[in-house]
């Protein structure tokens, strides 16, 4: 491992990957909040910032592997800025996220505070960006685009663009290059490296016998590392979970493990170890539920065979065996309801997850997953469904949450969000009742028989919020009584 920074420097970055040369000379504000990647250079006299706004160690700034940033390289994020692999930076070149206030005649600009702290900078893969250029505000610069010296970048730029200018113009687009099948080059050995066919995802927390036997069923099915690889966010575990990961890293070189300082919650983890993902399609995996053998091989087959699907849905409920592809949110809505928030049975494309505009805006809702998948069919309506089971589960108790708050307000937020998007009132509508008779009442059932440490004290009030007008209201509010009777 290369760094120019020293070992204590390097310790305290959120992650800082391997053969990346950093120089001393410069400044880093808040580093637990910054991820730099494989084989990055940053030459002297920068200074990149992370503007801290809350807690919750989750990276805000992002450099991706082989990037290059030139001497001079400053960058600031209030919100979050991410830089995809092999972006090329000039010298003396000023990258933020949001502009600073200035209209107080009389009061220092830098005294002035931000015009707006929640915009975001994405710079696609590969682009280059000429010397002295400056990024401000919330701007996406898609891939391979080539912005020239001087320019101030204040609006989005396509993909495939030659741009520049105060304020920058589009002044050429080119086609599409063909996509490669690389990820960045190895400075060790001089050959391309391959990019992992699937990133096997795993948010964990104080289950290490659990995550244990989850790897355990996974490693013993891989055969070629290259299309593989499995990443474990560990969410700040007090058992022997990080002992658990530290010795299959020891065995399996495809395992990237990363370990949260503090506890950052469910949502934003399985967020965080998806965005940390290399492959071309990105799994979730509960770190409770098991392969069954043979059955990583069946599904590497099917997504080669379905590379053009945003969403590869794995419907665990139904065993006939059937793959089929379908469009749209409808027709997703009615094939995986409410289980779309079962993060084991999700596939996604990255290239698609990675164009989401607005990541975050359930986060915290504990179905955050649910409303990206949704995102993706807005830009890419394809997705396959595998109709198998493939997975043991552990059967944990749930824990944590307000039932009725997630399965009723949380979850009919976010479809309604997507009315006029993919949905309408009636998909809604149809949605309501089904998930309340197959999913949601027999968890309530279960969870009040069991005595499971959820909360359910507001369970029929938020019922009756959203239910009241429907023509089953009085029938299931009955029947809810009779359960907390029962479990009395």
């Amino acid at each position: 491992m290369l760094h120019s920074l020293e070992p204590i420097s390097v310790s305290s970055f959120f992650y800082c990957g391997q053969n990346t040369d950093i120089s001393p000379i410069g400044q880093f504000h808040h580093p637990e909040f910054i991820l730099i990647g494989d084989r990055v250079t940053i030459k002297e006299d920068y200074c990149i910032q992370s503007t801290v706004q809350d807690s919750l160690p989750v990276p805000k700034i992002i450099i991706g592997d082989g990037c290059r940033c030139e001497q001079g390289f400053t960058l600031q994020a209030i919100n979050r800025i991410e830089i995809k692999p092999r972006v090329s930076i000039g010298s003396n070149v000023s990258i933020s996220d949001a502009r600073h206030e200035y209209r107080q005649v009389g009061l220092p600009v830098l005294a002035q505070g931000w015009m707006d702290g929640t915009g975001e900078v994405i710079i696609g893969e590969g682009t280059q960006i000429g010397d002295g250029t400056v990024i401000s505000g919330n701007v996406r610069i898609g891939k391979h685009c080539v912005i020239q010296p001087g320019s101030l970048v204040e609006q989005d730029l396509p993909d495939y663009c030659v741009a520049g200018g105060s304020p920058a113009q589009i002044l050429q687009q080119e086609l599409p290059i063909p996509e490669q099948e690389t990820t960045g080059w190895s400075q060790e050995s001089g050959t391309p490296e391959s990019t992992p066919l699937l990133s096997i995802c795993i948010p964990t927390y104080n289950r290490a016998a659990n995550l244990d036997q989850c790897l355990s069923s996974i490693f013993s099915q891989l055969q070629d590392d290259n299309q593989v690889e499995v990443i474990v966010c560990d969410n700040a575990s007090t058992d022997a979970t990080p002992q658990v990961i530290a010795r299959y890293a020891s065995r399996y070189p495809c395992l990237r493990s990363f370990r949260n300082s503090l506890n950052v919650g469910a949502d934003r983890n399985i967020y965080l170890v998806a965005q940390l993902a290399k492959g071309k399609f990105i799994k979730w995996h509960g770190d409770d539920d098991y392969f069954v053998e043979n059955s990583i091989p069946t599904l590497l087959d099917v997504i080669q065979h379905h590379m053009h699907c945003g969403i590869i849905y794995l419907n665990v409920h139904n065993h006939d065996g059937q793959v089929y592809t379908a469009e749209g949110a409808s027709d997703y809505l009615r094939t995986s309801g409410i289980m779309s928030t079962f993060i084991s049975g999700i596939i996604l494309r990255r290239k698609d997850f990675e164009q989401i505009k607005e990541p975050f805006r359930y986060i915290d809702s504990s179905l955050n997953q649910a409303y990206l998948q949704y995102e993706i069919l807005t830009t890419n309506p394809t997705f396959c469904v595998v109709n198998r089971r493939i997975f043991n589960f552990a059967g944990n108790p749930p824990a944590g949450y307000n039932l009725g708050e997630v399965v009723f307000r949380n979850y009919q937020s976010i479809l309604r969000h997507f009315i006029g998007k993919g949905l309408t009132e009636e998909d809604i509508g149809q949605e309501k009742e089904a998930s309340l008779y197959n999913y949601i009442l027999p968890w309530y059932s279960e969870i009040m028989n069991e005595h499971a440490p959820v909360v359910i004290n507001d369970f029929e009030d938020i019922f009756r919020e959203f239910y009241s007008e429907e023509s089953y209201f009085e029938d299931i509010l009955q029947w809810i009584g009779y359960v907390k009777a029962l479990a009395q």
